[in-house]
């Protein structure tokens, strides 16, 4: 059966995410992207790809449209991801199932456990017996390395590097190019700023900064 996909969010980061998906699905003969939704549902088209309905008209749009699976294309992890983790949530209530997304030039260990909805971008790299949870972002040219454990609705972005070790718990967000040195916790919501070089462990909800990071 072939999987039918909507991406849910038109922002910039959805050009991302459709991008991945486009080289994706080139190989795939099982999968075609019918489009997005964002919150206007009037949108322009994206890289081809239509708009095809408010984010609010997912329930409909799975019967009109035979959709079977949904992937959240918004990049912001505000307030702890509560935006990524509502959109995700709202895909499966209207009884789609969560794509998992890796763009071919992505490395990823045989050994890495990678969660539903999760995307791995071009170019990034995930390490032996790292395990990642549901509707995650790992960025263009992340890295994570070797028995890192990362939440649910979180966004390592860009360049960002995270050593071995490291609990990533949910809804946190790593800046580009931010280093977190190894067997860290960095607890639920908490954002590391781009370009930070984060030494110790990160407290629920804070942000740090800077390095070493504050």
């Amino acid at each position: 059966m072939t999987r039918r996909i909507v991406c849910i969010g038109g922002g910039g980061h959805a050009v991302v995410v459709i991008d991945a998906l486009q080289a994706i699905v080139s190989t795939a003969a099982d999968m075609e992207i019918a489009g997005f939704t964002d919150e206007t549902g009037a949108a322009q088209p994206i890289l081809g790809l239509p708009c095809i309905g408010t984010d609010a008209d997912l329930p409909h749009l799975v019967a009109s449209r035979l959709l079977t699976h949904y992937i959240v294309a918004v990049g912001s992890t505000r307030g702890g991801g509560e935006l990524r983790t509502r959109l995700f949530i709202a895909g499966e209530a209207a009884g789609l199932a969560p794509l998992t997304a890796i763009h071919p030039s992505a490395i990823v260990a045989r050994s890495a456990l990678i969660g539903e909805g999760t995307i791995v971008m071009a170019g990034a790299v995930i390490q032996p017996r790292v395990e990642i949870g549901r509707n995650v972002i790992v960025n263009t040219r992340a890295s994570i390395d070797h028995d890192c454990r990362i939440g649910d609705h979180v966004h390592v972005a860009p360049g960002a590097v995270l050593s071995g070790g490291i609990l990533l718990e949910d809804g946190c967000h790593v800046g580009a190019g931010a280093v977190i040195l190894q067997n860290l916790r960095i607890e639920r919501g908490a954002t590391v700023a781009a370009g930070s070089t984060v030494v110790r462990g990160v407290a629920a909800g804070a942000l740090v900064k800077g390095t070493p990071a504050r």
